[in-house]
């Protein structure tokens, strides 16, 4: 299975392509995305066909996304969620379903600790996907966010 998994950023959105399944897991692609910041919409419209592009250069299975999650700035959780409307909007647009994992999910799955720190989180991605290049802390998480997706896999084939 290959999942393109998105770390939505106002500014910046990390990306991560993974192979794989509940077992192992390999790195095929992952970096920023530097957002178009002229306008809120032009920014929007930027993440959307950054996604679209993505999704036709990886020919990914699904999409996965990290969850909204509970924030004490108001501006920034409402600007956050309309970037993951435009990243599942474009997933909607080319067929792809949508999954979710939250920021402690995929820091439990990787770390074993849901309140793991970046550096640890991107310490964790190096050494179980041994990226070709360093991954920014964006794009680790968005790796995180693959590889916990695998996990739940695991364990849902479990049950």
């Amino acid at each position: 299975m290959r999942i393109l998994a998105i770390d939505p950023g106002t500014r910046i959105l990390g990306y991560c392509v993974l192979d794989g399944d509940s077992r192992s897991q390999e790195f095929v692609a992952g970096g920023d995305i530097k957002v178009a910041r002229e306008n809120k919409q032009l920014g929007l419209l930027s993440i959307f066909e950054s996604i679209l592009e993505l999704v036709r250069d990886y020919s990914p299975d699904i999409l996965v996304v990290e969850s909204p999650f509970y924030g004490k700035n108001v501006k920034t959780l409402i600007r956050l969620g309309e970037a993951r409307g435009a990243i599942i909007i474009a997933a909607a647009l080319t067929g792809l379903d949508v999954s979710e994992v939250s920021p402690a999910e995929a820091k439990l799955a990787l770390t074993g600790n849901g309140n793991a720190t970046k550096e640890q989180v991107a310490y964790m991605i190096k050494q179980l996907l041994s990226p070709p290049h360093e991954l920014s802390t964006d794009a680790s998480d968005a790796a995180a966010l693959g590889v916990a997706f695998f996990h739940r896999m695991a364990l849902e084939e479990v049950e």
